[in-house]
């Protein structure tokens, strides 16, 4: 087990130059397995982790599907959306203004959104 371990992280530093690295590239792994894993203090199944490092290493299987970042126009048509389902204004002629407000909020959201992507 340990020349398999030592492989793994001999790959991961080889491929991503540190641990900490391969786990920010690799959401769907959780940190604190990883670590645990290639320390060999593991309390679960030590074999079944590693083989899903090593998995996600070679490509083999892909565990999530990579996020994708919400455009405004798709913000924009669902916040939109879920206020004129609630509406409940009689006088329709504000109707503009609040598309303009929703308009702000969905570039807000995106720009907060492409921000919080790349850290």
């Amino acid at each position: 087990m340990n020349a398999r371990l030592d492989a793994v992280r001999a790959d991961i530093r080889e491929k991503y130059r540190s641990t900490h690295a391969f786990c920010r590239a690799n959401p769907e792994l959780k940190r604190s397995t990883v670590y645990l894993v290639l320390s060999g203090k593991y309390p679960g199944n030590n074999e079944r982790q590693t083989g899903k490092i090593e998995e996600v290493l070679t490509g083999e299987t892909a565990l999530a599907e990579p996020r994708r970042i919400i455009q405004a126009q798709e913000a924009f048509e669902i916040l939109q959306g879920a206020k004129c389902a609630y509406c409940r204004k009689r006088d329709k002629r504000a109707c503009p203004e609040c598309k303009t407000q929703t308009t702000r909020e969905a570039q807000a959201l995106e720009t907060y959104l492409h921000a919080r992507g790349k850290k």
